[in-house]
Protein backbone atom coordinates (compact mmCIF):
# COMPACT_ATOMS: atom_id res chain seq x y z
CA UNK A 1 0.00 0.00 0.00
CA UNK A 2 2.83 2.41 0.80
CA UNK A 3 4.41 1.74 -2.59
CA UNK A 4 1.13 2.47 -4.35
CA UNK A 5 0.74 5.74 -2.42
CA UNK A 6 4.29 6.75 -3.35
CA UNK A 7 3.57 5.97 -7.01
CA UNK A 8 0.41 8.09 -6.94
CA UNK A 9 2.33 10.97 -5.34
CA UNK A 10 5.02 10.65 -8.01
CA UNK A 11 2.47 10.75 -10.82
CA UNK A 12 0.55 13.72 -9.41
CA UNK A 13 3.69 15.67 -8.50
CA UNK A 14 5.23 14.90 -11.88
CA UNK A 15 2.16 16.12 -13.76
CA UNK A 16 2.01 19.35 -11.75
CA UNK A 17 5.76 19.98 -12.13
CA UNK A 18 5.56 19.25 -15.87
CA UNK A 19 2.74 21.79 -16.23
CA UNK A 20 4.79 24.48 -14.50
CA UNK A 21 7.84 23.57 -16.59
CA UNK A 22 5.91 23.91 -19.84
CA UNK A 23 4.62 27.35 -18.78
CA UNK A 24 8.21 28.46 -18.25
CA UNK A 25 8.11 28.65 -14.46
CA UNK A 26 11.20 26.58 -13.66
CA UNK A 27 11.34 27.67 -10.02
CA UNK A 28 7.92 26.25 -9.20
CA UNK A 29 8.63 23.12 -11.24
CA UNK A 30 11.80 22.43 -9.25
CA UNK A 31 10.05 23.18 -5.95
CA UNK A 32 7.15 20.81 -6.76
CA UNK A 33 9.62 18.11 -7.88
CA UNK A 34 11.64 18.34 -4.65
CA UNK A 35 8.49 18.45 -2.54
CA UNK A 36 7.21 15.33 -4.34
CA UNK A 37 10.48 13.50 -3.66
CA UNK A 38 10.32 14.39 0.04
CA UNK A 39 6.71 13.19 0.33
CA UNK A 40 7.60 9.92 -1.44
CA UNK A 41 10.57 9.40 0.90
CA UNK A 42 8.39 9.98 3.98
CA UNK A 43 5.76 7.60 2.63
CA UNK A 44 8.29 4.83 2.05
CA UNK A 45 10.28 5.37 5.26
CA UNK A 46 9.90 3.18 8.32
CA UNK A 47 9.62 6.09 10.77
CA UNK A 48 6.94 5.29 13.31
CA UNK A 49 6.32 1.77 11.98
CA UNK A 50 5.77 -0.62 14.87
CA UNK A 51 7.95 -3.71 14.95
CA UNK A 52 6.88 -6.42 17.37
CA UNK A 53 9.10 -9.22 18.67
CA UNK A 54 8.64 -11.57 21.61
CA UNK A 55 10.70 -13.91 23.72
CA UNK A 56 10.51 -15.56 27.15
CA UNK A 57 10.46 -12.20 28.98
CA UNK A 58 7.66 -10.55 27.04
CA UNK A 59 6.76 -8.52 23.97
CA UNK A 60 9.17 -5.89 22.67
CA UNK A 61 7.65 -2.95 20.79
CA UNK A 62 10.03 -0.91 18.65
CA UNK A 63 8.93 2.15 16.68
CA UNK A 64 11.80 4.24 15.37
CA UNK A 65 12.85 6.84 16.62
CA UNK A 66 11.57 5.84 20.09
CA UNK A 67 13.57 3.36 22.13
CA UNK A 68 12.17 -0.20 22.30
CA UNK A 69 9.68 -0.91 25.07
CA UNK A 70 9.20 -4.26 26.82
CA UNK A 71 5.76 -5.45 27.93
CA UNK A 72 6.21 -8.36 30.32
CA UNK A 73 3.98 -11.42 29.99
CA UNK A 74 2.82 -11.07 33.59
CA UNK A 75 1.68 -7.47 32.95
CA UNK A 76 -0.79 -8.32 30.17
CA UNK A 77 -4.36 -7.50 31.13
CA UNK A 78 -6.70 -7.58 28.16
CA UNK A 79 -6.94 -8.28 24.44
CA UNK A 80 -9.84 -7.11 22.29
CA UNK A 81 -10.67 -7.26 18.60
CA UNK A 82 -12.45 -4.64 16.52
CA UNK A 83 -12.41 -3.42 12.92
CA UNK A 84 -8.89 -1.98 13.35
CA UNK A 85 -7.37 -5.19 14.67
CA UNK A 86 -6.24 -6.53 18.03
CA UNK A 87 -5.78 -4.12 20.94
CA UNK A 88 -3.53 -5.50 23.68
CA UNK A 89 -3.44 -3.71 27.03
CA UNK A 90 -0.87 -4.22 29.76
CA UNK A 91 -0.21 -2.44 33.05
CA UNK A 92 2.69 -0.48 31.60
CA UNK A 93 1.44 0.18 28.06
CA UNK A 94 -0.65 -0.96 25.13
CA UNK A 95 -0.39 -1.61 21.43
CA UNK A 96 -2.51 -2.55 18.47
CA UNK A 97 -1.83 -4.81 15.53
CA UNK A 98 -3.91 -5.55 12.45
CA UNK A 99 -5.76 -8.85 12.41
CA UNK A 100 -4.09 -10.15 9.25
CA UNK A 101 -0.60 -9.30 10.57
CA UNK A 102 -0.96 -10.85 14.04
CA UNK A 103 1.00 -14.13 14.20
CA UNK A 104 -1.10 -17.04 15.49
CA UNK A 105 1.50 -18.16 18.03
CA UNK A 106 1.77 -14.62 19.48
CA UNK A 107 -2.01 -14.32 19.79
CA UNK A 108 -2.25 -17.72 21.46
CA UNK A 109 0.53 -16.82 23.90
CA UNK A 110 -1.05 -13.43 24.72
CA UNK A 111 -4.43 -15.03 25.47
CA UNK A 112 -2.80 -17.76 27.54
CA UNK A 113 -0.86 -15.23 29.66
CA UNK A 114 -3.92 -13.01 30.13
CA UNK A 115 -5.85 -16.03 31.41
CA UNK A 116 -3.00 -16.91 33.81
CA UNK A 117 -2.74 -13.29 35.01
CA UNK A 118 -6.49 -13.06 35.58
CA UNK A 119 -6.40 -16.16 37.80
CA UNK A 120 -3.41 -14.79 39.73
CA UNK A 121 -5.22 -11.51 40.55
CA UNK A 122 -8.39 -13.16 41.88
Amino acid sequence: MRKIKALIYALLGGMIAWGYWQRGDEGWAIFISLFTLVIMALTLSSIGRLKISWDEKGITLAAFPKKPRLLLWQDLEKVSLDHLGYHVRARNGRFKIRKNVMPDDLLRRIKENIRINAKAYK
